[in-house]
C-alpha cells in the first residue's frame, strides 16, 4: 500500500519515475532533451504564427472586442 506522500509525488509522464526537482514539463532529466526540445520548438512556432495573425487582423480584433464590450454594457 502506498502512502499519501508517494501518491502526491510528481512523476515523469514519459517513464513514470518520481521527479526529484520541480519540472515545468513534467519530465525527468533523461527525457527533457528527448521530448522537451521539440515541444519548445512547436510552442515557439505557434507563438510566431499567432503574432503574425494578430498583426494581420489586429484592426478586426479590436473592432470585435469593442462591439463585445459595448453589447455587454447594454
Amino acid at each position: 500500500m502506498s502512502s499519501k506522500k508517494e501518491q502526491d509525488a510528481k512523476k515523469c509522464w514519459a517513464c513514470k519515475s518520481v521527479l526529484v526537482e520541480d519540472s515545468k514539463l513534467g519530465l525527468c532529466p533523461k527525457y527533457i532533451n528527448k521530448y522537451g526540445t521539440p515541444v519548445a520548438a512547436v510552442g515557439s512556432l505557434g507563438l510566431i504564427f499567432a503574432g503574425k495573425q494578430l498583426l494581420k487582423n489586429g484592426g478586426k480584433i479590436v473592432k470585435v472586442a469593442a462591439n463585445v464590450v459595448k453589447n455587454i454594457k447594454l
